[in-house]
């Protein structure tokens, strides 16, 4: 049993397994295309530029979350969360976020919390 994608977004804590940050992320996308896709609309119906800030400030919150999610991927692991600030970098950071699709979490329970794939 996988962890739900949109369970836990916003904790730094706990651990992420595979099936479910890459879920998180498919969802994540999703959303953003549409967001932008209707707020880039508006704009051009409206000739105006604030239908573009209202959707980048909306989202400030996916990108925390976005950070939740890659620090709890790390936890599983066996890294501190901290190893998100990685993906600062701006090429080490893209392929850091790649490696985290396959790097498979500790087997059972680790410093940071249960296995997310056990039942229960």
């Amino acid at each position: 049993m996988s962890k739900p994608a949109f369970e836990d977004i916003f904790t730094f804590a706990g651990r992420r397994n595979r099936k479910s940050y890459i879920l998180y992320y498919i969802g994540i996308m999703a959303a953003v295309f549409v967001l932008y896709g209707v707020m880039a609309m508006i704009a051009a119906m409206a000739e105006a530029w604030w239908p573009l800030v209202i959707a980048y400030l909306l989202m400030l919150p996916l990108a925390l979350s976005g950070w939740a999610v890659i620090a709890q991927r790390c936890r599983d692991f066996g890294w501190t969360g901290w190893a998100a600030l990685i993906t600062l970098i701006p090429i080490i950071g893209f392929l850091f976020s790649l490696a985290l699709l396959f790097i498979p979490g500790d087997p059972g329970t680790n410093r940071y919390g249960p296995d997310p794939l056990a039942a229960g």
